[in-house]
């Protein structure tokens, strides 16, 4: 059974600070790993924090503000996120409908449409104000949840399959969500520690308790990346990120802020560069087969942004560190270059024999290896011929 954890008061330090700290707190060789995640699991995920939206034109205002479809009336959580007027990412959201939740009528009271966003802990007091500045005359009210109100769990198992469009949200009064973004990422919930153990019973279901690493370990395998430590703000494309393939953006809804470029990208564009799991290793050995996370590795990780380079002479850059625990972890890849995967028709220069290689911040070199995943791989459309007339 699990226990209640009290609400912890979070500083606010600046995005690049978390990243590094992030990075370093297993960057060390003699720092102990934490354990492999266990293969049903809950874990709080303490890096997240939440806003409400409640009221009639909630969801329109959504609606013109989100990459991803927020229909009046829906029951379902959506994953999404929120871009700037060039069309790079602000951040990467959970939107939560709260309707026919025990929250919702507790708190709210009635009957109008309420949504609850789930934002990375950095910048929900900057999403706040971002909603604030579009919100104009629109008929709702605008809260940021205070730190313990309500918790944000995730909730996985290993042998339950991915049911993207059939599962039940908000059940028992509860408000959750499948985590669509990836096969096998489970459940959200959001739970109120008021009603804890009653909460706990219905969504957790005897679910092993469990770090807050291993969910990001999780996370890592599959290649999915989230926050501000590895999406940061004004930074990336949401294709880079793969936010379009974890089902983040709608591409067929009207307008939205930065939706021009993100459209534009969609039909036109090539997407060269995608974040990928990683493994690293030993330098001069030969490269893993398989991505799998090893608790008992001695590595110390690259820094933040780091260089990916080519094991050859030249060494010319193919990729960026972004963060890791222990051997594995994301970057962001030159795709054709570190992978098979063929997105221009210039066609992939990657061998199954190429090498590349990355150095950690006391600058010893290390081998790392990038993988496709499946659901990844089973989304990257073959690049267009254009066909020459006479």
């Amino acid at each position: 059974m699990l226990a209640a954890q009290s609400p912890r008061r979070t500083s606010y330090i600046c995005a690049r600070y978390l990243r590094l700290s992030r990075l370093r707190l297993y960057s060390t060789q003699n720092t102990k790993l934490p354990p492999p995640p266990p293969a049903s699991g809950a874990a709080k995920l303490t890096n997240r924090r939440l806003i409400s939206l409640h009221g009639q034109d909630a969801p329109k205002f959504l609606q013109g503000i989100v990459t991803a479809n927020v229909t009046p009336g829906t029951r379902s959580g959506l994953f999404t996120a929120f871009l700037n007027a060039q069309g790079r990412v602000l951040s990467d959201t959970f939107i939560y409908p709260t309707s026919g939740s025990k929250w919702h009528q507790e708190i709210n009271k009635d009957d109008e449409q309420g949504y609850i966003v789930e934002v990375d802990i950095t910048q929900a007091e900057a999403l706040t104000k971002h909603l604030k500045r579009h919100k104009l005359r629109s008929k709702f009210k605008l809260r940021l949840l205070e730190e313990g109100e309500l918790d944000v769990w995730s909730v996985w198992k290993e042998d339950e399959r991915w049911t993207a469009h059939t599962a039940e949200d908000n059940a028992g009064g509860i408000i959750t969500m499948t985590d669509r973004r990836a096969p096998g990422m489970g459940q959200r919930a959001l739970l109120s520690p008021s009603n804890f153990s009653s909460d706990l019973k219905g969504v957790l279901d005897q679910a092993q308790e469990a770090l807050f690493d291993a969910y990001t370990i999780r996370r890592y395998l599959k290649g999915v990346p989230e926050g501000q430590v590895e999406i940061p703000r004004d930074d990336s494309l949401p294709m880079n990120c793969d936010i379009d393939i974890m089902g983040g953006i709608d591409f067929r809804k009207g307008c939205y802020v930065g939706q021009e470029l993100t459209i534009r990208t969609y039909h036109t564009g090539v997407v060269r560069r995608r974040i990928l799991p990683v493994v690293l290793y030993e330098h001069g050995k030969q490269p893993p087969e398989r991505l799998e996370y090893d608790p008992e590795a001695s590595v110390a990780l690259p820094a933040y942004d780091m260089d990916i380079r080519r094991d050859d002479k030249r060494q010319r850059g193919t990729g960026k560190f972004i963060a890791g625990i222990g051997n594995v972890g994301l970057a962001m890849c030159r795709v054709e270059q570190m992978s098979d995967l063929v997105v221009s028709g210039e066609g992939s220069s990657f061998s199954h024999a190429d090498t590349f290689f990355v150095e950690a911040e006391n600058g010893q070199k290390y081998g790392i290896k990038a993988f496709v995943p499946d659901w990844i791989r089973g989304h990257i459309r073959e690049p267009k011929i254009q066909k020459r007339v006479g």
